[in-house]
């Protein structure tokens, strides 16, 4: 007979939202980064390994469903020792024409894209089946015009 699968935790790490960022992939596409803080509230070390163990979800402002719709990719591994702090950063990739030159229009064009990502989007869920960990990212970030 199997072991039974262990619930989740969800209260081992939680997530902080830091900030947001944009930054160019190449001169079609960007990446909006999401900056979180995870707190280890535990005894032991935890290793967050970016792969196919982890499932970062977005959870919707509209309803509080999960969603997988947009890929959602952590920015890399990282180590969050026992008791303390590290930041990590959660990244969506959007097709976006980067303007030649910084201006007003384009810091708006920024802006509207951010704020496009963010309409619907109530924060995320990061599952590290590995460990069993539920992580919520909640979105305290500020309204965006």
């Amino acid at each position: 007979m199997a072991n039974p699968t262990p619930p989740w935790n969800s209260h081992a790490v939680e997530g902080t939202f830091t900030g947001v960022r944009v930054r160019e992939i190449d001169p079609s596409k960007s990446e909006v980064e999401f900056l979180y803080d995870l707190d280890n509230k535990t005894d032991t070390d935890y290793q967050l390994a970016k792969g196919s163990t982890v499932v970062i979800m977005s959870r919707l402002k509209s309803s509080g469903s999960l969603s997988s719709e947009g890929q959602v990719a952590l920015g890399s591994s990282a180590f969050v020792p026992a008791r303390n702090r590290t930041r990590i950063e959660l990244g969506v990739t959007r097709a976006f024409d980067w303007p030649a030159r910084m201006d007003i229009d384009s810091q708006l064009r920024i802006r509207q894209l951010v704020a496009a990502e963010l309409a619907d989007l109530d924060g995320f869920v990061l599952f590290d089946q590995g460990a069993r960990y539920q992580i919520e990212l909640p979105g305290a970030w500020p309204e965006i015009e």
